[in-house]
């Protein structure tokens, strides 16, 4: 039980690593791309990787309710799809400008978190919760920006790339949420896999009706 509360916020620090080098390293050199077409590509190649897994767990499959599909399409529509979709715009509008406003508002995800599991689950909150909330997000700030003010010079496209940056802190959140109906009857292997699958399904159309 202890090794387990240890090992859950060291699991997230290596996720937010990831996602960091991802989108520092990886994703402006695909800045010349169709935002769908990186997107795609991103979700199918997750895809490819996991279905070993899937065929490993595919008996469980069967456990799957009605709601549970749709929990899953919720997860990858607005977490696959218009989250990482709306990051990526945002970012690509910026063209990457370091300490830019979209990434304060992109950590803006776990207010929203919290209020839809606050609303739609029914989670209830200890008070000294909103303590350390605050003080994670003053640390975002300073760590996103430093002692400086956020970068406006970027043109008038940082308005716009600062309103996809809020709908894809809005997206991942409401995904985060529905993950937790999602994964009632599978383990997170399989929800894993069936959220980039459904995700690459989404984009795979969009991509092809948009071209």
């Amino acid at each position: 039980m202890q090794n387990s509360k240890l090992l859950a916020p060291l699991l997230v620090v290596i996720a937010a690593a990831l996602w960091a080098v991802d989108g520092i390293v990886l994703r402006p050199s695909l800045y010349s791309l169709p935002v769908p077409l990186v997107v795609l590509v991103e979700s199918s190649i997750v895809a490819i990787l996991l279905t070993p897994f899937f065929i490993k767990k595919l008996s469980s499959l069967r456990y799957l309710k009605k709601k549970d599909w749709l929990a899953f399409f919720g997860v990858a529509l607005l977490g696959g799809a218009i989250g990482t979709m709306a990051i990526t715009k945002a970012l690509f509008y910026v063209n990457f400008v370091n300490l830019s406003v979209v990434i304060l508002l992109q950590k803006l995800q776990p207010i929203f978190a919290i209020l839809l599991a606050t609303f739609l689950l029914k989670e209830k909150l200890p008070k000294e919760f909103f303590l350390w909330a605050g003080l994670a997000i003053i640390g975002a700030y300073f760590m996103t920006f430093g002692l400086s003010v956020p970068n406006f010079s970027t043109g008038d496209k940082t308005t716009i790339a600062a309103l996809f940056a809020l709908l894809a802190a809005f997206s991942f959140s409401s995904s985060t949420v529905l993950s937790k109906r999602a994964l009632r009857n599978v383990d997170y292997e399989m929800g894993t896999y069936l959220r980039f699958l459904f995700a690459s399904i989404i984009m795979f159309y969009h991509f092809s009706n948009n071209r």
